[in-house]
């Protein structure tokens, strides 16, 4: 079973410890490797979603190609693409949003280069979820009849929870403006479904299973598998300079680690507990992620979320921003060749 307890407090002690860890783990690791030369920012959010990053610092891949690597903790990849845009930090690792495509049409200097998690098959580490007492009494039993109803997403409505929820709805012919969305954070989901503050929320692990558990609410439908909604990104300076591609080829090469069966292995489960200040009995009880081995960037998601975000007036603009003005894939492309 998962473990009971305040899902606030996990987040800030994540976000309170996750720096410390990393750094320590990371240095320790690297000591018998090469002098760093290169020193790298990363912004990040303390999520399993970011795995690779993890499992590279613990394991000495950045210190291998000459860079050490210093993090700072965000509460949304969003809120740091400016930062990467003017060479505050050189790297990302968050959600794709409106505010990404918007940043971009106005002229921002940074790229995406690469995926993160990507939705696995099996049991849905994403999805919809309906409050109990509306699915218990027949009133929904599928996301069409979620239509005119309350729904939180995380981010609100130019998050990557609300393409999520738009792909949920768009096979029942129901767009995200026949839907009222409710900006509220992952932490504070549960008892809004339980309240009937809101119909339903977009969910994710470990707050997805949590309210499974819980009965606050059913699950209606998972995130689409294979699709990805996080990546990384660089700053455009950063993403000329000469340590771009081996901090690439770093997370390529933890990636590889993270294939099959090791995607849940206790050694990398305990990397992330470590990095990320969740419970390692928590993680056991999670979908594992699964990550592209090359992380080649979503092109195709990325597009059809744009288009998705056009549709519901999210963006500044009204057509298509083409996916070669802002999306750099040599960099994936050269680390699997050199795989």
């Amino acid at each position: 079973m998962l473990i009971k307890r305040t899902r606030r407090r996990w987040w800030a002690g994540a976000v309170a410890g996750a720096l410390a860890v990393l750094a320590s783990s990371g240095s320790a690791a690297a000591a018998p490797a090469k002098a760093p030369v290169m020193q790298v920012t990363v912004a990040y959010v303390p999520l399993p979603l970011f795995e690779p990053l993890f499992v590279a610092m613990h394991d000495g891949f950045f210190a291998q190609h000459g860079i050490e690597v210093h993090l700072t903790v965000v509460a949304s990849g969003q809120s740091a693409n400016a930062l990467a845009a003017t060479n505050r930090v050189q790297v990302v690792l968050g959600g794709f949003s409106a505010g990404m495509f918007n940043a971009i049409h106005q002229g921002l200097n940074f790229k995406v280069v690469g995926s993160m998690a990507e939705e696995a098959p099996g049991r849905p580490a994403n999805g919809l979820v309906v409050a109990s007492s509306l699915y218990k009494s027949g009133k929904v039993r599928n996301p069409g009849q979620l239509k005119g109803m309350k729904i939180a997403v995380d981010g609100g409505a130019g998050s990557a929870g609300a393409y999520l929820l738009a792909k949920a709805l768009q096979p029942y012919h129901v767009s995200l403006s026949q839907v009222t969305m409710v900006n509220l954070g992952f932490p504070e989901m549960e008892s809004a479904l339980k309240s009937g503050a809101v119909a339903a929320a977009y969910m994710s692990t470990p707050f997805l299973g949590a309210a499974l558990s819980d009965d606050a609410g059913v699950l209606l439908a998972g995130a689409p598998v294979g699709v990805a909604v996080t990546g990384v990104i660089y700053g455009g300076t950063f993403a000329k300079s000469p340590a771009a591609q081996g901090f690439f080829d770093a997370l390529v090469e933890a990636a590889k680690r993270l294939q099959g069966s090791q995607a849940n292995s206790l050694a990398n489960l305990e990397i992330v507990a470590k990095a990320t200040g969740e419970s390692l009995s928590l993680l056991k009880a999670e979908p594992p992620n699964l990550f592209s081995p090359d992380l080649a960037p979503p092109v195709g998601v990325l597009q059809d979320m744009q288009q998705i975000f056009l549709q519901n007036h999210e963006l500044d603009y009204s057509s298509l921003i083409p996916a070669r003005r802002y999306v750099v894939t040599s960099f994936s492309a050269i680390a699997a060749k050199s795989a």
